[in-house]
């Protein structure tokens, strides 16, 4: 098998992604777009990070656990575009959205939280839901598709991070084979970001992911890491 070649066409042209695996044809994964920020805003402002829906249980007495963390504040549009005009010269960062029969439902992301001249470059994978489509499978698919992106990505390292009360991500996490730690993450102005932590991710495993990737008018299959069709 030849090495695997990066493709910057991921980074310098839009795209659709396909699965030719799966039976739905209306599911798609598309690269997000400056065009799309008021979608994006708008799915944002209603998608959730993936969690459990068991309710927690009733303590015997008073609880003395500290309270619940807030919900994660909405994604904005505005670094989702400074992102992709950077991403066009850096290939440092990948936003895709999940459509599904034309409805925005899910979005996903591959982006760097380190500065470009640390290192090691570390990128994140970070994904968001709308609830009407969690619990069928959506988001290991979405999972499964970044981790394929993130081989395009220019870093050293890709990781995961949630936390712990998040259970319904760790599990898809788990699912698609990484391995959890247990770290408590800390961002600037933010606080604490994650107590579970997806670190040192083999992204190497996903090369062979069967898509179908469209770069605008223009069709190339990836297929056990081969590129059939060049431009």
């Amino acid at each position: 098998m030849p090495p695997f070649q990066k493709d910057d066409r991921f980074f310098t042209k839009d795209w659709t992604i396909t699965l030719p695996c799966h039976p739905e044809p209306t599911l798609k994964f598309i690269r997000l777009t400056p065009a799309e920020t008021p979608a994006f805003i708008r799915f944002a402002e209603g998608a959730t990070i993936p969690q459990s829906t068991e309710a927690p249980p009733h303590p015997a007495s008073p609880p003395t656990a500290a309270p619940p963390a807030p919900a994660p504040a909405p994604i904005p549009g505005e670094r989702m575009q400074n992102m992709y005009a950077s991403s066009q010269t850096l290939h440092h960062a990948l936003d895709v959205y999940m459509s599904l029969s034309g409805a925005f439902v899910g979005w996903g992301g591959v982006f760097p939280i380190t500065a470009p001249d640390t290192q090691p470059r570390i990128a994140n994978i970070g994904i968001r839901l709308s609830p009407e489509v969690r619990g069928q499978g959506l988001g290991k698919l979405l999972m499964q598709v970044l981790l394929r992106l993130s081989n395009e990505v220019d870093a050293d390292v890709v990781e995961a991070g949630t936390m712990k009360y998040n259970t319904a991500m760790r599990a898809l996490a788990r699912s698609v084979g990484l391995v959890e730690t247990d770290e408590v993450k800390e961002a600037e102005g933010r606080g604490v970001v994650a107590e579970v932590l997806f670190k040192d991710i083999e992204r190497e495993r996903w090369r062979e992911l069967d898509m179908v990737v469209e770069f605008r008018d223009q069709v190339a299959c990836f297929l056990a890491a081969y590129i059939f069709l060049q431009e």
